[in-house]
């Protein structure tokens, strides 16, 4: 089939479908009291009440005006009180109908809640009529010669006006005329002339038939203007969908229920198109109801059905996940606002968007390695899943996430970081070969869509095959560059039967395999998603902590080796959940780190902490914890000033304790934050000292006032481990060379205090001195702690 065209055998504008709807409207149709029961009807019908509405104030102000003449003309022959009842009924009459009929020109909500109908426009039509019969019934036999050629002039008027303005709705028309004939008839045989009754009679079929012509006319003429215009929707809507190159065309009624198709859209359903007219666009769609279950694009499509929302090039899956098609549509509206069809555009774009050269695979492609594209990637786990339905084996999805590839950018630039992912789409493609497909979601991650996995061995080796080839030195140019790879691996559908719980299974695996180390790989387990769902909770109650001031500050004491005498104090960050109680500082605060809410939180700690130690009755250090994530910028320096500015306390007693993992990759921003804090006079304490990076270049690099041992360590040495005491003398003997204090932490017992004095550490700190306490309880531990020393 030819792109641009409808179909094979079908012009690009399909007019027989203008036809089929206003081809043939038959005028008994039209002049029938029952709801018509299609559109063309329907639209005509409607068109005659709004031309017969627009008249309603020309028509009524003839009647008041012919009302006036014969009250006028009969005031001397006819009871005033007559006269004036007739005339009262008469107006009160024709200006409610003036009023109804400019609700409904102006009110479309009352038009809505009361429309009109061909029953009632005729009923109070023919109520008209009787209203004018009085003045022949009644008192047309007792008037004079000239009240009589005056009365019969105005119900000639009267009638002839109605088979104009009444033309539009033949059966008001022809009970106006009727009821007026049949009085007229009425008095002229009272009067003994039947032949001027035969000529009345004569006169009202000639109008009668004057009305028909005229609404022959009036439908024609409806019917040429509403072809037109459908036309030139047509157009206006092949035009906007010319770029697409769709191949077919389909129309829906306001009950989403198919109105028209062209036959090649019928021939690729499969069905001719007699089965399926009327039938429901749900159904047409998805007959199994099984893809609305797999692919979001058919979710996507259906839900702008089902919220009168248009659509365009939204792609959908058919045919059990072997065909694709693009479909387009747009709402038609009625003047007052209200869905009255559907009408849109479709074509299949199952090889183009794979192997066209147009736009709808270049959407669908990575630009630069050539793979699918997120877009694409999708799709197919889509078309994996549905498969699965339809009885295939269950289907894998790999995530791939390179390692070290960031580092590759920052030092041998993008380009060599471009010609490097080209090179590992390459190696991919080669791994999975034809039992897959390679994607690439953006940046260094890469899909794998792994369409046989019934053994779970094989997956296994796969991953495996992915993480040593691309662990192998990649060369770049006269660069040779080694990276590696972490994969996350989901089997569908057991772990996701949708492509986006898939995806997201995967996501969370890989997310573990990272947290294991680089250059491993990890299945999906449904804990991860219970852990990563507990996370994103415990998210969203940080962030209400901090805003309703749900953290708290607790502080433990730091006492001198030799004395016991307190000489300074930990801020530890402390989190009473609503519901949980108590959450331990390791579970939340790598939570505030990754909500990105470290800078503010510290920041408050900061602050609290200064002046919770400016009130203290001896001046001692406060010491407070800071974070990797902290030392980027200028925000701690900012946060630092800020907090000694507003308490007042003199910066050499703020302690700043770090870890040693900040060093990792030697970054020059966290040496020069450290840099700023030692020229504002605040103490730096390297914290955790020989837990896991320790590097003596750490503490020339930094000059650290204070050295802090590992828990750990402390308690070893204390046990009699002879590594651990060897190893605290190192630390120890390292310290009074470079000339900096120590403290020992997790002390607990006198034992472990009188270890670390015996080794030479100048301060310690544990549960043994003291629990860390809220700021009003303070005195009381210092209190507990003389005592002790006592």
């Amino acid at each position: 089939m030819e792109r641009g065209t409808i179909g094979q055998d079908e012009p690009l504008f399909p007019a027989r479908l203008v036809a089929d709807r206003f081809g043939k409207v038959p005028l008994r149709d039209i002049c029938h009291f029952s709801a018509p029961q299609d559109v063309a009807t329907s639209t005509i019908r409607l068109a005659q009440f709004h031309a017969l509405i627009r008249l309603v104030p020309v028509t009524v102000t003839a009647n008041l005006f012919n009302a006036v003449v014969v009250v006028a003309a009969l005031a001397g022959s006819v009871r005033g009180w007559q006269l004036a009842t007739w005339f009262g009924v008469m107006t009160s009459f024709c200006t409610l109908r003036l009023l109804r009929a400019w609700r409904l020109v102006h009110d479309p909500l009352y038009a809505q809640r009361n429309p009109t109908g061909l029953r009632s426009i005729t009923t109070g039509i023919g109520l008209l009529a009787l209203l004018w019969a009085v003045p022949m019934l009644a008192w047309f036999p007792h008037a004079s010669e000239t009240q009589r050629l005056l009365i019969v002039i105005v119900m000639t008027g009267m009638m002839s006006g109605a088979s104009v303005t009444m033309a539009s709705v033949p059966p008001a028309a022809f009970a106006y005329i009727a009821i007026l004939a049949v009085a007229s008839i009425g008095a002229t045989i009272e009067l003994g002339a039947p032949w001027i009754g035969l000529l009345t009679l004569a006169f009202a079929g000639t109008l009668c038939w004057s009305s028909l012509v005229s609404a022959r006319q009036f439908v024609s003429h409806l019917r040429a203007r509403l072809e037109l215009e459908e036309q030139a929707q047509l157009v206006r809507l092949l035009r906007e969908f010319e770029a697409s190159g769709s191949d077919w065309l389909w129309e829906l009624d306001a009950d989403l229920r198919l109105r028209f198709m062209t036959a090649a859209m019928a021939r690729e359903i499969g069905h001719p198109i007699s089965e399926l007219l009327g039938v429901s666009v749900f159904t047409l769609l998805d007959p199994t109801r099984q893809i609305s279950e797999v692919s979001s694009g058919m979710r996507a499509v259906m839900d702008h059905f089902r919220a009168g929302e248009d659509f365009r090039d939204r792609a959908i899956l058919t045919k059990g996940g072997t065909r694709w098609w693009a479909l387009s549509g747009k709402r038609m509206i009625d003047e007052h606002g209200t869905v009255v069809g559907w009408r849109g555009v479709g074509s299949d774009i199952t090889d183009i968007r794979l192997h066209g050269d147009d736009s709808t695979r270049n959407a669908r492609r990575d630009p630069l390695t050539g793979l699918a594209n997120r877009l694409l990637v999708r799709e197919q786990i889509e078309e994996a899943l549905l498969r699965q339905c339809q009885g295939d084996s269950d289907c894998a999805l790999l995530l791939v996430d390179l390692d070290r590839f960031k580092l590759v950018n920052d030092t041998l630039g993008h380009a060599i970081g471009d010609q490097l992912l080209i090179e590992v789409a390459r190696r991919l493609e080669r791994i999975v070969g034809t039992g897959g497909t390679v994607g690439r979601l953006g940046g260094d991650e890469f899909a794998v869509i792994w369409r046989d996995c019934s053994r779970r061995d094989a997956v296994d080796d796969l991953a495996g095959q992915i993480i040593a080839d691309l662990s192998r030195s990649f060369t770049i140019g006269v660069a040779n560059v080694h990276i590696g790879a972490s994969l996350g691996i989901a089997i569908g559908p057991t772990d996701g039967a949708r492509e986006e719980a898939l995806i997201r299974s995967a996501d969370l695996a890989l997310y573990r395999a990272k947290a294991a180390g680089r250059g491993s790989h990890a299945f999906f387990e449904r804990h991860m998603f219970e852990d990563a769902e507990d996370h994103r909770l415990l998210e969203n109650d940080v962030r209400e902590a901090l805003n309703a001031g749900g953290f708290t500050l607790a502080y433990q004491p730091i006492v001198d080796a030799d004395s016991g005498n307190v000489v300074g104090r930990e801020a530890l960050l402390r989190w009473r959940h609503p519901t949980r109680g108590d959450i331990a500082p390791n579970v939340f605060i790598p939570i505030i780190e990754d909500a990105g809410l470290i800078h503010q939180i510290g920041g408050w700690v900061i602050r609290e902490a200064c002046a919770e130690a400016a009130r203290w009755t001896e001046p001692m250090r406060v010491a407070v914890n800071v974070s990797a994530a902290q030392l980027g910028g200028a925000g701690l320096a900012q946060a630092v000033v800020g907090a000694l500015a507003s308490s007042g306390l003199p910066p050499n007693l703020l302690e700043l304790e770090v870890t040693e993992s900040i060093f990792l990759g030697d970054d020059p921003a966290t040496l020069g934050s450290l840099a700023r804090m030692r020229a504002l006079g605040v103490r730096l304490v390297l914290d955790d000292f020989g837990k896991g990076y320790s590097s003596f270049g750490y503490l020339s690099r930094a000059k650290f006032a204070k050295i802090k041992i590992d828990q750990q360590f402390v308690r070893d040495a204390a046990d009699g481990d002879q590594d651990s005491r060897a190893i605290v003398a190192a630390i120890l003997a390292l310290a009074r060379g470079l000339g900096v204090e120590t403290t020992a932490e997790g002390v607990e017992t006198e034992h472990h205090a009188q270890v670390m004095r015996e080794l030479g550490c100048t301060q310690l700190q544990g549960y043994y001195f003291g629990r860390p306490v809220a700021s009003a309880n303070i005195e009381q531990t210092a209190r507990r702690i003389v005592r002790k020393r006592a």
